[in-house]
Formats: C-alpha cells, structure tokens, sequence
C-alpha cells in the first residue's frame, strides 16, 4: 500500500474523479474513502469525502442513488466518440502536441503523453486527418527546456496552496555559491524553457525569483505567510525584458535602421509596447522596463542600426559598453593598422 499522504484539496478532488472514472459499479462513500487509502495512500473521514462529491456533483456528471449502502454515487460516461470537432480544433491539438514533442522535462513529456492520448481516443475520422496533418504539416519548436524535479514541484505547489513558508537549498548563479533561504513562495511560472518560482525571500527582503532546477532541497516550515500587496501574478513579469526586475520604471526609446529595422518590425514588435515606422524606413521601438541589463545586450546585438534615443543614463551605458569592448580587443594586439587592413 502507498505510503500515507497529505493533500490539497484541489489534489484530492482530483483523486477522487479518477476512483470514479475507473468503477464501473455504483460507489458509497464508505467505498471511495477505502480506494483513497488503498490507491493513493490518503485518509480521509467520511465527511471531507462527501463536501467533496457535493462540490465536484456542481461541476462534473455525477449520478448518485440510494443502494443497499445507503446513497451510491458515479461518473457517467463522457465519450470521445461523441465529440464533433471543427477543422481549427484539430488543427490547434495537432499543433499542441507537436510543440511539445521536444520537450525533456517531465511536465513537458506528460503534457505531450496526454494530448497524444487524447488523440488516440478520437474517431477514426479524425485521427486520419491529423495523420494526415502530420505529413504535411510540421511544427518544430526550439525552445530549450529545463530539467526539474517533481518532487520539488509537488512541495513548491503544496506550500503555495497552503501559504507555508519553505526553505530552500539552492545554487545562485550570479554568486556561484549555495545558499540557505527562507522564501513565502507565491507562484511557479514557465517561462522560455524555464521553470522559476517567484516568492518573498527573507534574506534579501524582497520578491525574488529562483530557477526551479537549482532548487537542491525544499522543505516546507510550520510558518505561514500572506500574499504581498505588491505582488500581482498579471503583472509580474510585464516590465522584466527576460527575467532580470529592478526597482523602478523607465521607458527606453531605440532608433532602428536599416536592417535591424525590418528585422525588428518582422520578429521583435510583439515585445514593444509601441513602433513608430518613419517615412526613411527605420523604426522607434518603444518599451516601459524595470531593468537595464537585458534589454542593453538585446540592443547592442543590433550594433550601429540601434541608437538608443532616452534615456540618457541607458545611452551612456552603452557607450562605456562599446568603449570596454575596444579596449578588450586592444588588449588582444587588434590595431587601427589591423582595420585598415581588414577594410581593404
């Protein structure tokens, strides 16, 4: 038998929709409390389990009538096979499945693991044409992804749900040292292949975030915690360029010409909170930011087509960038003798 569990109440709902989908035969409570213990190592009383079936009867098609135990209850049927699906929706789990199928964390390979499932359950019709989808439509995504424990997941998500503190054993790359924090964790979020929690830290006394797969070990404490009134999961990330916050707001103006203008207008507007297109071709990219250091490599990646029109502090910034490089590949033997010789 499983070994004893605690779980949240979302958790146990969910368990009890899957002893229900699997039995065939009409279930008491008495005989749903039995299979909690018995397939997933959880005890509960009597009465929890029927707040819960009265809770999940508002939402899902569950049947209850009177039996010899008293009130039985199941899940009737929902059939695949009934389900009429446009060209778009099949278009659109084709496409789910496939943007996962690189995916090497484990969330992503269950992700991928379930879409296919479902697909293997749909009629006939509908699995010869996403065969046929296949063959003639691919997607290929290369986005990279984190390798993460699920056992740091699963203690991350419960102290979450149950606002405990936890603490935390982990690797800071910026220090590249390991660390002992104490953190109010708020949410988990996955962003560009990473998964990154984002809570109170009380060593630095501020929100932070930390990369989900340096996190060495999690325990949650028996201390609890309110939500911040600064934080707003919406907002979170709207003023981060990547990952990287800082504690202000600035909004950064970047001329673009010719190349990188038509590049920045094809693949990058999504990230600007406006583009002005001049008549000469070249574009101002705007974008309210809270810090300087990602968006500063992202503009010198663009060499002499991006000038940074404000602020002033981020211009200058750049400039000593430039100027340090030089002095770098000076550093290196490079010379002007060596331009001019390139140049010809």
């Amino acid at each position: 038998m499983p070994k004893s569990v605690d779980s949240t109440q979302v958790e146990r709902q969910w368990k009890i929709l899957t002893i229900l989908s699997w039995e065939k035969n009409w279930l008491s409570i008495s005989d749903i409390c039995e299979k909690l213990e018995v397939q997933f190592g959880e005890k509960v009383n009597r009465r929890t389990v029927q707040r819960d079936i009265d809770a999940l009867s508002l939402v899902f098609p569950i049947s209850e009538q009177q039996g010899s135990k008293g009130t039985v209850y199941a899940l009737d049927s929902l059939k695949m096979d009934n389900i009429m699906m446009s060209f778009n929706e099949l278009v659109s789990l084709y496409f789910l499945r496939e943007n996962l199928k690189n995916h090497r964390d484990e969330l992503g390979k269950t992700a991928y693991q379930l879409i296919d499932k479902i697909i293997k359950y749909l009629p006939a019709v509908y699995q010869d044409f996403i065969e046929r989808l296949y063959r003639g439509f691919m997607v290929e995504s290369n986005k990279k992804s984190d390798q993460v424990s699920m056992d740091v997941i699963d203690t991350l998500y419960k102290a979450i749900s149950e606002k405990k503190t936890v603490r935390m054993k982990y690797y800071s790359f910026s220090s590249d040292k390991v660390t002992y924090r104490e953190v109010d964790p708020y949410i988990i979020y996955y962003k560009d292949g990473y998964y990154y929690l984002a809570g109170f830290c009380r060593v630095h006394n501020d929100i932070r975030d930390f990369r989900v797969s340096r996190i060495m070990d999690v325990a949650i404490l028996d201390k609890s915690f309110v939500v911040s009134k600064d934080f707003d999961r919406n907002k979170y990330n709207k003023y981060a360029w990547n990952i990287l916050k800082g504690g202000g707001l600035a909004t950064v103006k970047v001329l673009f010409k010719g190349n990188a203008a038509r590049l920045v207008k094809e693949y990058e507007r999504h990230r600007a909170d406006s583009i002005v297109e001049n008549e000469d071709g070249s574009v101002v990219f705007e974008k309210k930011v809270s810090s300087y250091e990602e968006i500063m490599r992202w503009i010198l990646g663009y060499g002499s087509e991006a000038v940074v029109i404000e602020p002033r502090e981020l211009a200058c910034s750049i400039v000593e960038e430039i100027n340090a490089m030089k002095e770098a590949y000076a550093k290196q033997g490079l010379s002007e003798t060596d331009l001019n010789l390139y140049k010809e």
